[in-house]
């Protein structure tokens, strides 16, 4: 898809043809990345829940919780 992309940029067409092909390759990754997260966010949503009802704290906190970095 990509190869020898970068010296193809002489017609609007070519520069029509790269901004298509990330635009996929991008769309691609997010909608895999977003499948794989999902069983995650699906068993982390009922432990969310539950915490929220009991009053232990709000979204932003549990949502910071949850970030790896």
């Amino acid at each position: 898809m990509f190869w020898d992309l970068g010296g193809k940029k002489s017609t609007q067409q070519d520069l029509t043809n790269a901004m298509g092909s990330m635009y996929a390759a991008c769309l691609f990754l997010g909608i895999q990345n977003a499948s794989a997260v999902q069983p995650v966010v699906d068993v982390e949503r009922t432990v969310f829940y539950r915490e929220r009802a009991a009053g232990m704290y709000s979204a932003s906190p549990y949502a910071f919780g949850q970030n790896p970095w």
